[in-house]
């Protein structure tokens, strides 16, 4: 007979960290692009730039966010964890941002 009675279990393939998707339309220069922030908890405005930095090369300090025709603060250093929910911005948001690319400095 074999000891196959006593195997043990596999472990779970699944994250332990479930992830947010939050898609935001941007409009930047002329054209509307979609962007997905991908975040273990509710997104923030840091969340929202650091995104925006990557995805257009537009440094955080030099960018400009709006949303129903209200700039976004969230370059302050106390504005900066405060969720976008807070702000009224959910998935499917349509944002302006302005601001000249430049060389970013990690």
């Amino acid at each position: 007979m074999s000891n196959y009675s006593q195997e043990t279990p596999l472990s779970s393939t699944r994250p332990a960290v479930e992830h947010i998707y939050t898609k935001i339309q941007v409009q930047y220069a002329g054209d509307i692009q979609d962007i997905v922030l991908k975040t273990n908890k509710e997104p923030t405005c840091g969340d929202l730039a650091k995104t925006l930095q990557n995805a257009y090369r537009v440094p955080i300090e030099k960018q400009m966010i709006y949303f129903r025709g209200q700039q976004l603060h969230h370059s302050r250093p106390s504005n900066y964890e405060r969720t976008l929910s807070r702000y009224g911005l959910f998935s499917g948001s349509l944002i302006r941002l302005v601001g000249r690319r430049g060389l970013l400095q990690y």
